[in-house]
């Protein structure tokens, strides 16, 4: 297992066993790891629209 950057943060997710197969799957056509799709998924997540309008909105990114 790779070493952790230090500006990285570990997270654990419970999804169901249908969810985990497929995401599974998904990394294993991709060459990936899941740790990999899991954070293209999560990064996706934050660049959608209502979700930066959120994040726009409260100043989240100049919390910390």
């Amino acid at each position: 297992m790779a070493a952790r950057r230090a500006d990285q943060k570990q997270i654990r997710i419970t999804v169901n066993g249908d969810v985990y197969s497929l995401l599974k799957r998904i990394a294993g056509l991709k060459e990936s790891s899941m740790n990999k799709v899991i954070g293209e998924s999560i990064d996706r997540y934050l660049e959608s629209e209502d979700i930066r309008e959120m994040i726009d909105r409260h100043r989240l990114e100049d919390e910390e």
